[in-house]
């Protein structure tokens, strides 16, 4: 996957976090109305679904940005031999 496909899948997961933390948010404060009252008050409310939701493309882009920034180090050409280390190492 090219670099400019991972942020924009970084940032599309991050977004996803954001719209699902405003619709917790959302159904908590309208929990008191009678139409999402019957989606709150279940076993499982919709507002934890929600927030489920949100944690884990919270932490998917935390994933994400991780595992490419641990890509770009190991491919920066900086972290290998400078040219004197390098031909000192060859001389001997």
């Amino acid at each position: 996957m090219t670099s400019a496909a991972k942020r924009n899948w970084t940032a599309a997961l991050y977004w996803i976090g954001v719209a699902m933390t405003l619709a917790c948010f959302a159904f908590i404060l309208a929990g008191n109305t009678e139409s999402v009252w019957r989606f709150e008050h279940k076993a499982f409310p919709l507002s934890w679904a929600f927030a489920g939701a949100a944690v884990l493309a919270f932490l998917a882009t935390e994933l994400s940005q991780s595992v490419s920034s641990a890509r770009s180090n190991l491919e920066d050409p900086s972290s290998q031999l400078s040219p004197e280390l390098a031909s000192a190492e060859s001389e001997s």
